[in-house]
């Protein structure tokens, strides 16, 4: 018979491997849905008239990318699933197959409304992506040992920065102004302080060390 602990290990690695083909299959589905102009007289004018599609899908590769690399590094962290894990996590593919059809009401409109549901979307991938982690963290304890200030660190940074950076990036673009920029760099220099002083904060273990 197998052993319960390579049950548990085969259905965590059962279930990265599927949320990687779902993150593979939205960002492909990104450049499908790309179609080229049907008459264009030089370089320039593909591009002026490819111009909203190219940028939509630039920043749409790069959403789904920072979430893959947050799913990616959360799911390190944790130790087994169980089905309250698979159905959160489920979810948060939903939420990512449906990025294809938000970028094309980006280039397709661009207006207010189209933005204001692609930054909800955006933020509520990252609320998702803080639920698996608070379940697993808090309430399954299906992680790797740390403490409860680096638990919420990790809580609050999925939470928030997708959310956050693409909020601040449509600022920038919408008013052509480098402060949402520049408040990005802010954010992603305070979350870099705050996480050396959570590594710092780790005890080091050693084969002397006890637990």
């Amino acid at each position: 018979m197998t052993d319960i602990t390579d049950k548990e290990a085969q259905h965590l690695h059962r279930l990265i491997l599927f949320s990687d083909a779902v993150f593979a299959i939205a960002i492909t589905l990104l450049a499908i849905e790309i179609h080229p102009p049907e008459h264009f007289t030089s370089v320039s004018a593909f591009f002026a008239e490819m111009r909203d599609k190219l940028w939509a899908y630039a920043f749409s590769f790069g959403v789904i990318g920072i979430n893959w690399i947050s799913h990616r590094r959360l799911f390190l962290r944790i130790t087994r699933a169980d089905t309250a894990l698979d159905v959160l996590n489920f979810l948060l593919l939903g939420l990512v197959a449906l990025l294809p059809l938000g970028t094309e009401m980006l280039w397709e409109s661009g207006n207010g409304p189209a933005i204001f549901i692609y930054v909800g979307l955006v933020t509520l991938l990252g609320v998702t992506l803080a639920m698996t982690w608070g379940y697993a963290a808090f309430i399954g304890r299906m992680v790797e040992p740390m403490s409860q200030f680096e638990k919420v660190y990790v809580l609050l940074r999925v939470a928030l920065l997708p959310g956050v950076m693409c909020g601040l990036t449509f600022f920038s673009l919408i008013t052509g102004t480098p402060w949402g920029f520049v408040g990005m760099g802010l954010v992603l220099a305070a979350l870099s302080i705050v996480s050396r002083l959570v590594i710092k904060g780790k005890p080091v273990v050693t084969e002397f060390s006890k637990d």
